[in-house]
């Protein structure tokens, strides 16, 4: 893992902190004060935010990581040649 790595999971991290913060905030605060199916969706929509933000993270670094990889594999083999 590289520093670049760090970083990006650690960005990660807090983002994915920050939504869970606000669901929670959303649900203490504005739950009573806005309409059920207003409520619902925003709930529907932060949620899915807070589930989907990690898994799309983890596939950007999966690609830059696999990028990496074939990009070292090709040097090696331009190396050996």
């Amino acid at each position: 893992m590289q520093r670049n790595d760090l970083l990006a999971f650690l960005i990660s991290l807090s983002i994915t902190g920050l939504l869970v913060w606000g669901l929670v905030y959303f649900i203490n605060t504005w739950w009573d004060r806005l309409p059920k199916a207003a409520a619902l969706t925003i709930c529907i929509l932060l949620a899915v935010m807070v589930i989907g933000y990690p898994i799309y993270a983890l596939a950007r670094w999966s690609d830059q990581y696999l990028a990496r990889i074939k990009a070292a594999q090709s040097q090696n083999r331009k190396d050996d040649a």
